[in-house]
Order: structure tokens, then C-alpha cells, then sequence
């Protein structure tokens, strides 16, 4: 397939995706989808020499995805972005008092690699 073809494709596929109910993707996902279709055509066997997220033949295929998206947004049809109330002091005292987090200076590697875990998500999670 050509980029042209390609890029024809794409703007078909990215407004007509819809999950099994039916209903839209959200904008996370279809941009994922997008990555991983990326992934998929520069890796083996096909090993195209181009990436359909940064090539310009593919800028009209990935502004019909940006613009469905935000009309998708502003009518309501998937929802924002909807994050996670930040945690508290309590719930950290108890994840403290039942050994999920350690010290760093803990000799336990599982417990190390848990604790590390959390700070980052707790955080690049703000």
C-alpha cells in the first residue's frame, strides 16, 4: 500500500473505530491504537522505513483523528479525563503498617522495586 492509500485508510479506520457495544474509544485508546499500528508496520516483516504518527503524508489522516476527537469530547460522546482523588495520609499510614512500603534502605529487592513503584506513580500521578 502507498502512503497515499494509507493515509486514506487511516482517516476511514480512525472515525469508524467503535468498541463491540458500539460506543466511541476513548481518545487515549485510539491514539494508542495509532501507536501500536505505527509499531506494527516498522517492525518485521514489514519494516516500512516511515511512521505514520510524524510523517507529513500522514498529517490529513492524523488531523481528521485529532479533530473527531475533540468533537467527540465536546458533544459528549466519550467521556474526559476523569483522574483519581490523591491519596491520604491514613491510607498511606496504613500501607506503611501493613509492610507494603519499606525503607530504602529494606534488603528485600520485591519490596524495594514496590516502594519505588509507588513514589513514582505517587509522584508523576500529581
Amino acid at each position: 500500500m502507498s502512503k497515499e492509500e494509507l493515509n486514506a485508510c487511516l482517516k476511514c479506520f480512525y472515525t469508524s473505530a467503535r468498541k463491540k457495544d458500539g460506543t466511541y474509544y476513548k481518545s487515549s485508546s485510539v491514539k494508542s491504537i495509532r501507536a501500536t499500528i505505527d509499531r506494527f508496520i516498522r517492525l518485521p516483516p514489514h519494516n516500512k522505513p516511515f511512521s505514520i504518527i510524524s510523517d507529513p503524508a500522514f498529517t490529513e489522516a492524523n488531523k481528521v483523528l485529532g479533530a473527531f476527537v475533540k468533537d467527540l469530547g465536546k458533544t459528549g460522546k466519550i467521556a474526559g479525563i476523569v483522574h483519581k482523588k490523591a491519596i491520604s495520609k491514613e491510607q498511606l499510614k496504613k500501607l506503611w503498617g501493613s509492610g507494603e512500603l519499606r525503607p530504602a534502605d529494606s534488603l528485600n529487592p520485591a519490596q524495594l522495586k514496590r516502594t519505588a513503584w509507588f513514589y513514582l506513580g505517587l509522584f508523576f500521578g500529581r
